[in-house]
């Protein structure tokens, strides 16, 4: 049974009421985008069934559906539909290539297939696929595995390491609030259990958590109690910030390392996957004999605009003495404050 690639957007429309998902869109930034996307995106992928031949699941006029057909069918889906299991879709998926050849069937048999606009459509489908057949082939040989890992190399190689802390904090709004909670502590309570109970700041639920942080990324005044402390120790007398009365506790110290092959890979192979696509698209085009021919100009039409502009122009009321309205002044931005809490 032949089926048409992109029947199987009918095919989501239906599914959409079973599954209770809604595809969106992406807007492209310009038309070589919309080429890479089209070649690229994840979401066109499948795997399809390697045997043509398997169980017939329905007949429609001696024309069957097949196992192999089903899962066609359902590989074709946006990556959203198939997220729900292959065995819960295949009744309705079933159902739908029965719709999808009696709609064929019946199309054949009055002859839409000889129509010219259905031949210009046709046309048109089959210039993108080629467009993107040939996309494809040529990214796989321009973008390789070797060059992202060049590229990778290139982008880490200046990478700086710099020391980072893990630390949690007990933020309190008075110095003698955050000296009885360092008492309590020299007494041998537990740091996250009173972080939970006193910190009035957002990490307070969390045991104080700030996770890892460089030096920069939080106010100096803590940043240097944090950094000189040792792994495991506390702050013995209060810390203050703007934001209060601090006790820091650190939990480790490591040096920062730059992103993983495996975390950059997607990235950087979509950066040479548009760079790529976009040179060949202009060699494309410095080989080719292009010509934009610009339109007819209409005398006629361009003379009356200039007797309109000119007569705009002379009933125009003289411009008032009012001095324009200056802009009001931009409100005071406040200074950087620590990034966690």
């Amino acid at each position: 049974m032949k089926i048409v690639h992109f029947l199987a957007l009918v095919a989501v429309a239906i599914l959409a009421l079973f599954i209770g998902y809604f595809a969106g869109t992406q807007t492209k930034e310009s038309p070589v985008a919309d080429m890479v996307a089209s070649v690229v995106s994840p979401d066109e992928q499948g795997t399809a069934s390697s045997e043509p031949d398997s169980t017939v699941l329905a007949t429609v006029n001696g024309e069957k559906i097949t196992d192999h057909d089903v899962e066609t069918l359902y590989n074709s889906l946006p990556q959203q539909y198939r997220q729900a299991p292959f065995t819960l879709l295949k009744p309705q998926l079933v159902d739908q290539l029965v719709s999808m050849q009696v709609i064929e069937q019946a199309a054949e048999a009055e002859k839409y297939g000889e129509q010219a606009d259905f031949e210009d459509r046709l046309a048109a489908v089959r210039s993108q696929l080629i467009q993107e057949y040939y996309l494809k082939k040529k990214i796989d040989e321009l973008v390789t595995d070797d060059m992202v890992k060049a590229e990778y190399d290139k982008i880490t190689a200046d990478f700086k390491h710099e020391e980072e802390v893990h630390a949690r904090h007990i933020l309190l709004k008075t110095e003698q609030e955050a000296e009885d909670v360092i008492k309590l502590l020299n007494e041998g309570g537990d740091f996250t259990a009173l972080a939970k109970e006193y910190s009035t700041g957002p990490s307070g639920p969390q045991g104080g958590d700030l996770g890892y942080f460089t030096k920069e990324r939080m106010v100096p005044e803590f940043a240097e109690v944090a950094f000189k402390m040792d792994k495991g120790d506390y702050s013995k007398n209060p810390v203050k910030t703007q934001f209060g009365y601090h006790v820091i506790k650190v939990e480790d110290k490591r040096q920062t390392q730059p992103p993983s092959l495996e975390e950059k890979q997607a990235e950087i192979q979509g950066q040479l996957t548009s760079a790529a696509v976009e040179k060949l698209v202009n060699d494309l085009k410095a080989t080719a004999e292009i010509v934009i021919l610009e339109p007819a100009k209409n005398e006629k039409a361009d003379e009356k605009d200039m007797k309109e502009d000119s007569k705009s122009e002379s009933t125009e009321t003289p411009a008032s003495n009012e001095q324009p309205a200056t802009d009001a002044p931009k409100a005071t931005e406040t200074p950087d404050s620590t990034k966690k809490d």
